[in-house]
């Protein structure tokens, strides 16, 4: 993906370790199965963990609500998106595009040439916060997903890949 639009320092510092994390979990995504896309690993009648289609979902999901946070001014968690109501009529090819699609739209809000000036209301904070801060906060999301997936991949027996290896061992 292009970012040579964004320009301020702290925009590319972010974008470039996010999209380092995006990368591994996307391709984890692209890694597991089609048969396997909604295998849980708690599946029991008092819990049931989200299946790899279901993360994936979560994770558009997430993203959308912190580029809304940062074109709005307020960053809220819940919203629920049409598109994502139901992940399981989605195929994996349909979620990695909106995936695809998020993405691009980051860059977008990264490369106003103001995003240095905008601030968030944050549920976390008081006062409202750099919109570049407030996004490090889903980068540690994505990071947090890093680690579910690794558990995931030792269930369906899935390689440690060169990207994960460069980064996490």
């Amino acid at each position: 993906m292009d970012t040579t639009k964004i320009t301020d320092p702290e925009g590319k510092r972010f974008i470039q370790q996010f999209f380092s994390d995006r990368t591994i979990n996307r391709e984890f995504y692209e890694r597991v199965p089609e048969n396997k896309f909604d295998y849980r690993m708690v599946d029991t009648p008092q819990r049931k963990s989200d299946s790899p289609r279901e993360s994936l979902a979560h994770q558009i999901d997430t993203e959308r609500d912190y580029i809304n946070g940062v074109k709005t001014g307020e960053l809220h968690f819940g919203v629920v998106y049409d598109d994502l109501k139901t992940p399981n009529a989605l195929s994996k090819t349909q979620l990695l595009q909106k995936l695809q699609e998020e993405d691009e739209e980051l860059i977008k809000v990264l490369s106003n040439p103001d995003i240095a000036n905008k601030r968030v209301k944050v549920p976390w904070s008081e006062t409202s916060i750099p919109a570049i801060a407030s996004l490090w906060a889903m980068d540690s999301h994505e990071i947090l997903h890093t680690g579910w997936n690794l558990a995931v991949m030792d269930h369906l027996n899935i390689e440690r890949f060169p990207a994960l290896k460069q980064i996490w061992g």
